[in-house]
């Protein structure tokens, strides 16, 4: 199953939500969370509906289970 996230160029962090109080919109960025979408094209429609700057792309992840529950 592929996975894609949005990631920032510069910094190397995920996106994994948007401040919407400010204009124009800020990404909430993390090392450790992201959101993640089932297909690229999804991910690339989220960059435009966040307002994301040219500072972000999009990219593959693969997600490992670390542990069960």
């Amino acid at each position: 199953m592929r996975t894609f996230c949005i990631m920032n160029k510069q910094t190397g962090k995920f996106v994994y939500g948007t401040d919407y109080r400010y204009s124009p919109p800020r990404q909430r960025t993390s090392d450790r969370q992201a959101l993640t979408y089932s297909s690229k094209l999804k991910a690339t429609l989220e960059i435009e509906k966040r307002g994301c700057g040219r500072n972000y792309v999009v990219v593959q992840v693969k997600l490992e289970v670390v542990s069960d529950i």
